[in-house]
């Protein structure tokens, strides 16, 4: 599953974030689960100011890559401790809807007006304005930045003839 995408959102009173339904019907699609299934996400924190959200398959993807991991094994020790604790498994209820962990909203300051956008693997949870501030700046310093995704990855497009 690959997410994309920018969607603005807001937190509730009860931390529920709404999961939008093109996202909610991939989930579903992906996962293979029906309509009525429950659909089980990870809810990481993703640095001081973000929670990224990862489907069950991918958060096991990333514990079997952490274990396979060349890191230094005292490293690692910390990082899986600080990791893990600060993870949760979160079920998205009927009306499409994922409560978000009191203790990750109060360790990102997250709260109110919010962007769900599209990481790839997971989906990343932002401040609305602090994200849109970001994208400007990065957008600014670097305006070619996406121009093409080949040069990202260190390729030359071919030449058209």
């Amino acid at each position: 599953m690959v997410f994309t995408g920018t969607y603005e959102h807001a937190i509730d009173a009860k931390h529920r974030l709404a999961i939008p339904s093109d996202i909610r019907r991939e989930l579903q699609r992906g996962l293979g689960t029906g309509e009525g299934d429950t659909v089980v996400l990870y809810c990481v924190l993703g640095g001081t100011d973000a929670l990224c959200l990862y489907t069950e398959p991918g958060y096991q993807r990333l514990a079997d890559e952490l274990r396979g991991s060349d890191i230094d094994p005292a490293e690692l020790l910390e990082y899986e401790e600080i990791f893990y604790a600060n993870s949760k498994r979160i079920e998205m209820d009927s009306a499409g809807r994922v409560r978000l962990p009191d203790h990750l909203l109060k360790q990102t300051g997250l709260s109110g007006e919010v962007v769900l956008a599209g990481a790839g693997d997971h989906l990343k949870i932002r401040d609305r304005a602090a994200w849109a501030s970001r994208l400007d700046n990065v957008l600014k310093d670097r305006p070619n930045m996406l121009v093409n995704p080949r040069m990202m990855l260190g390729r030359k497009p071919k030449e058209s003839t």
